[in-house]
């Protein structure tokens, strides 16, 4: 049994994840929203599996004190924590800010995978195996780190803030990989296809049904998902772009890539670790 982390589990291909994996036998730990819908996602899944250890930490990704105190939780119960999937996303088509101030997309779907994982490494480290898997999106390549831009207060669009917060997660993957190789932790980014999610349920109901017919369905996320995270075949995998299966070279600029430094210093100030 490994002890696994699953972020933005109560829906999608997050909570298509944490299904198989609890199916599977591991301990699942869903870090999602304080809500029924959280709390019957986690009962399903319970029921559907006859796993008891699947277990609900509330939090809002958002909010940086919500991250520090369900940490906080999670330090407290667990001494290793074998595999953190961060999976938890947004596409907002109207822009917002968190009560911290950060963009809203910017702090869902980079600083809480951020804050996560350096402020879980230590528990990854004590797995003497543990895995990290950054859920990201080919849309990464379309995204731009514009230090003087950043929380997008300035020619704000929804395509635009989601690439550039995958960006910023592909760089501190790779980053994140290189540092804590010797560990033996690993570090990847895993695209899971385009799949019929309600990520983006800010769109109108008829494109939403649309997409359900032509898309992936999110089981197929969700198994990619669960073998990046246990699969012994890629045990050995990281600071990799996995495609779907398809274990691939990030395809980011030299350019981009000496971003990166200032990407953490940036990142450090706004979360304060």
């Amino acid at each position: 049994m490994k002890t696994i982390i699953v972020t933005g589990s109560n829906t999608g291909i997050g909570k298509e994840a944490a299904r198989i994996l609890a199916a599977d036998g591991h301990r699942v730990l869903m870090l999602s929203r304080d809500s029924d819908k959280s709390r019957r996602a986690a009962d399903e899944i319970r029921a559907a599996t006859g796993n008891d250890e699947v277990r609900l930490f509330p939090v809002d990704l958002a909010e940086k004190s919500s991250i520090r105190a369900v940490v906080d939780r999670l330090r407290a119960e667990f001494s290793a924590i074998d595999v953190l999937v961060n999976n938890a996303g947004v596409y907002r088509t109207k822009r917002g800010v968190s009560g911290d101030g950060i963009e809203l997309t910017f702090a869902v779907n980079y600083l809480a995978t951020f804050m996560l994982s350096e402020l879980l490494l230590d528990r990854l480290r004590a797995a003497r195996a543990g895995r990290i898997v950054n859920v990201i999106s080919a849309l990464y390549t379309d995204g731009v780190i514009d230090f003087d831009n950043l929380m997008l207060e300035q020619g704000y669009k929804a395509g635009r803030a989601y690439a550039n917060a995958k960006l910023a997660t592909a760089l501190y993957t790779v980053e994140l990989a290189q540092r804590v190789e010797q560990d033996g932790v690993t570090v990847n980014a895993l695209h899971p296809g385009v799949l019929a999610t309600d990520v983006f349920r800010e769109y109108p109901d008829a494109l939403m049904w649309a997409a359900k017919l032509f898309l992936e369905k999110p089981a197929a996320g969700g198994e990619r998902i669960a073998r990046l995270a246990v699969a012994d075949d890629v045990a050995g995998v990281t600071g990799a772009y996995v495609y779907k299966e398809e274990v691939r070279e990030f395809e980011i600029p030299a350019a981009t890539r000496q971003k990166t430094e200032q990407l953490l210093q940036v990142s450090r100030a706004l979360t304060g670790l």
